[in-house]
């Protein structure tokens, strides 16, 4: 893999390799547990658009690139806890998740095994999903048996569908708010609890919503593609009310790719503390 990669900001004109810009990064330590997402979108902000079939919405081909894919994979080595969404695992079923949960087990990504071992952590981070539906077909957990596996709900979850879950894997709940949604804003402590410090958002725009409404977000990985896309179906990064107060989140870090996309490049951008 070419690693040319150019620095913006904050230190412009510097050159870094790609593999391994982000296992670089440091994240915050201790009682409160860090979390942080990541996003790639085209230039006018599509992060999703139909699929081929049925009406899945998932990454554009336009956009979607390998260089992208492998600095995802390193924020997950980083991670002790995935939060991912209930719709994956309606994916998997259908067979239109578009890759499994990382860490990855294709053989380019043995290195990140390889570190996560060498920084004392597990082989995979443990998996927190959001849902208020729980509408999570359980024959799509089974290849993640070997980690723990969280649910994160509202305070009025149904009671068959949560008793029907707990029956079929080892499942462990956790109610956030007093409503039927989740109240991000208790989350953190309720991680904390459970010993986690360091927790990857790969979910969608409604689960970001949810993070930064409960003021439950300290850094967002954006690869912003040099694409147009257009069309007027699609999903963008936050899907929700809106957020007032706005949240703020300013620039860390921005680097240039010109090798992916084909014939476009993306920049690299990271927001937040």
């Amino acid at each position: 893999m070419n690693d040319d990669i150019l620095e913006l900001y904050p230190d412009s004109g510097r050159k870094h390799r790609l593999t391994g810009l982000y296992l670089d990064q440091s994240f915050a330590s201790g009682k409160r547990p860090f979390i942080y997402s990541n996003f790639i979108s085209s230039l006018d902000g599509r992060i999703a658009v139909p699929g081929a079939s049925r009406n899945t919405y998932q990454v554009p081909p336009a956009i979607a690139n390998t260089r992208d894919w492998r600095l995802f994979q390193e924020l997950a080595a980083h991670a002790d806890l995935l939060i991912t969404s209930a719709r994956f695992f309606r994916q998997v079923c259908d067979h239109e998740a578009q890759a499994q949960l990382p860490i990855d087990s294709a053989p380019e990504f043995d290195d990140l095994r390889d570190w996560r071992r060498a920084h004392g952590l597990r082989p995979q981070p443990d998996i927190a999903i959001f849902s208020a539906s729980l509408d999570i077909p359980a024959e799509a957990l089974n290849q993640y048996r070997e980690r723990k596996i969280y649910l994160i709900t509202g305070a009025t979850p149904d009671p068959e569908k949560l008793a029907a879950l707990k029956a079929s894997l080892p499942l462990q709940v956790i109610t956030c708010g007093q409503h039927s949604h989740v109240d991000a804003s208790t989350l953190r402590d309720q991680l904390a609890e459970r010993g986690y410090q360091r927790v990857y958002a790969i979910a969608g725009p409604s689960v970001l919503h949810a993070l930064a409404e409960g003021k439950a977000l300290d850094r967002l990985y954006h690869t912003n593609a040099h694409c147009l896309l257009g069309g007027t179906k699609f999903d963008t990064f936050v899907r929700g009310r809106q957020l007032n107060p706005a949240l703020c989140m300013p620039l860390r870090a921005m680097y240039l790719d010109t090798l992916a996309p084909d014939g476009a490049g993306q920049t690299l951008a990271i927001y937040g503390c």
